[in-house]
């Protein structure tokens, strides 16, 4: 009670200075809790998040190189391949070629672009489309009464004064004596600027588009004629699989490119929580090393001429290390509250603080257990370190200056 009652009266009569210590380490565990929760965040998009994606993997020609795009059969070899070694894949695709409208007044070539499901819109081409009116395209099933349907653009449609329930004639470009007739199901616009071919492009479900034979009227790398297939994997690790086997399979690395889109675009998405890491690195660094300047600073005040109050309590009788114990309880009486306040504080705020000020969406959660534990320890082992620096002040104390003038040079 004695050494209890001696550091609280010591606590209180340096009212501002111990207020300092309680709110730096308020402070500094507040800033460190939740900028480990950024990193959090940042850990879990590279391993947990990154690891459940899955992969769509696209085979290109290498850029300055004389490579040709794969064909259906080149395709079909490889899925093949890929199959008996029991990788499991789905796939989606689309298919353009070049057509003819008859009766249209917009100049230009105009394309067909044959789609195999919902899945293969956002890759399209020029870039995914919004519906403006009618239905989109029905991958499901082909027409009962044999109609073929399409889409085509806002702007098309206004040039050539066309709506939705219209026909477009072509012709069949196995027999070109022979028409077909499409009809136009939907009207959609681009969801960024488009340039004129993007909107004389034409879309329908892949079924009309090999019932017309464009699929076989050319091949991939004609003028006009496009071929993407996607493989879709279930993961990252299965997609590092994949592109082994296919260059174990004779696709060459000096010639094709397989690259994944959806990886692409989930590394773009996150790279703002990648810098905010960067961000609460140096946030962490930058608010511990100042804290523990102030800390220190503090903890001199705290024990700078104080020679004076050791001897006289050592020559009344009080033991060195009871004396010791109060210097250290000085400092845990501090340092302990704003480290428990600073921790609630942080788990609080790091939520709403990584959504707002850190932009990390859905990534954003609370801190956990395993992370909470690792700051209460590091702060524990800084907290003890202060209170063994304050006793060791006691312990440092010579007896011998009991009886020299060193106690009043230090005082």
């Amino acid at each position: 009670m004695f050494v209890l009652k001696n550091a609280w009266f010591t606590i209180r009569r340096h009212a501002a200075r111990s207020l300092v210590m309680v709110l730096v380490c308020l402070v500094v565990a507040a800033s460190a809790t939740t900028a480990a929760t950024v990193l959090q965040a940042d850990t879990r998009a590279r391993t947990t998040d990154y690891e459940s994606q899955q992969v769509d993997a696209v085979i290109s020609p290498r850029k300055g190189t004389k490579a040709s795009p794969l064909g259906w059969n080149e395709y079909s070899k490889y899925a093949q391949r890929l199959q008996m070694d029991g990788m499991q894949y789905k796939a989606y695709f689309h298919e353009t070629a070049d057509i003819n409208p008859e009766g249209l007044t917009q100049s230009g070539t105009y394309s067909l672009v044959g789609v195999s499901d919902k899945q293969a819109e956002p890759t399209l081409p020029h870039g995914p489309f919004v519906l403006d009116q009618g239905k989109g395209l029905d991958y499901a099933s082909q027409n009962t009464s044999g109609t073929q349907t399409v889409l085509i653009s806002k702007q098309m449609a206004q040039v050539n004064k066309l709506k939705v329930g219209d026909t477009l004639t072509i012709k069949d470009p196995r027999q070109q004596d022979q028409q077909v007739k499409l009809t136009v199901s939907g009207i959609y616009h681009y969801r960024k600027a488009a340039d004129q071919a993007a909107n004389r492009a034409i879309y329908t479900a892949y079924p009309t588009f090999a019932m017309l034979g464009l699929d076989t009227a050319s091949k991939p790398g004609d003028p006009g004629h496009e071929l993407l297939v996607a493989f879709v994997l279930d993961s990252p690790s299965t997609y590092q699989k994949f592109i082994k086997e296919l260059r174990k399979d004779g696709l060459k690395a000096s010639q094709y490119d397989i690259d994944s889109p959806s990886l692409k675009d989930y590394q773009r998405r996150m790279e703002p929580v990648h810098q905010a890491a960067d961000q609460a690195r140096t946030v962490i660094i930058l608010v511990c090393l100042l804290g523990g300047l102030i800390l220190l600073g503090c903890l001199f005040l705290m024990l700078h001429g104080r020679a004076n109050e050791i001897g006289m309590a050592i020559t009344i009788g009080v033991h060195k290390a009871r004396l010791g114990w109060q210097f250290a309880l000085e400092t845990l009486l501090l340092t302990l509250p704003g480290l428990a306040l600073g921790l609630a504080l942080g788990t609080a705020i790091s939520r709403p603080l990584g959504r707002s000020l850190f932009h990390l969406g859905s990534l954003t959660s609370m801190p956990h257990a395993g992370l909470i534990w690792k700051i209460i320890l590091i702060g524990l082992a800084v907290c003890l370190v202060l209170a063994l620096a304050a006793a060791a002040r006691v312990v440092a104390f010579r007896t011998a200056q009991l009886y020299t003038n060193d106690l009043e040079d230090e005082a």
